[in-house]
């Protein structure tokens, strides 16, 4: 089993901005994956896991997003670092709880078996 404690700010999975210069993801949200890959890192330096996993989310923060994007942004996040891939076929089973607390409090606990 591997456990990370994270302690950073909830964020969604962004969408896509179309421009007449091109497809971009949203500078915040590039920001919040780099700093959020950077406390994974600290606690994972291993290869990535290959499935079948079970990955257990306790998610601590405001809760002003949709608990799928929540998840989905941390997928891509973590994807080819924490895991082969977040094909179903690698992770056949999710389990979510979300606590409500203070941006200030805001906190991703992970759990992978």
């Amino acid at each position: 089993m591997i456990t990370l404690e994270i302690r950073h700010p909830l964020f969604s999975k962004a969408r896509p901005r179309v421009t007449r210069h091109g497809t971009f993801m949203p500078q915040a949200y590039k920001d919040n994956q780099t700093q959020l890959l950077a406390k994974v890192k600290e606690q994972y330096d291993g290869p990535p896991l290959q499935g079948p996993l079970r990955v257990e989310m306790e998610l601590y923060g405001e809760g002003r997003a949709d608990i799928d994007n929540v998840v989905g942004a941390f997928f891509d996040t973590v994807n080819k670092v924490l895991w082969d891939d977040d094909r179903i076929s690698i992770i056949p089973e999710l389990s979510v709880r979300w606590s409500k607390c203070k941006k200030v409090d805001s906190m991703w606990y992970v759990r992978i078996y």
